[in-house]
């Protein structure tokens, strides 16, 4: 399927896609088909949305930081 194709919102694991670091689980467009599921790729994010997105960005790894330190 193109990036101009149906796609859903979905988590999954990141593969740098976006500038988002790697291994996060992370609300990125994709596309799923035959039980496969790929990050959709090349789509336009402007300065609004990049902060935006870098801001829950940070916010995951607070959490994640957070919920590690009540293992312990």
């Amino acid at each position: 399927m193109s990036m101009l194709g149906t796609w859903v919102s979905m988590g999954v694991y990141s593969d740098g896609s976006y500038g988002i670091k790697p291994g996060m689980i992370y609300s990125f467009p994709v596309n799923c088909e035959k039980g496969e599921w790929s990050i959709v790729q090349g789509l336009k994010i402007d300065e609004f949305e990049r902060e935006k997105m870098d801001a829950l960005e940070r916010e995951l790894i607070e959490e994640k930081i957070v919920a590690y330190s009540s293992l312990h």
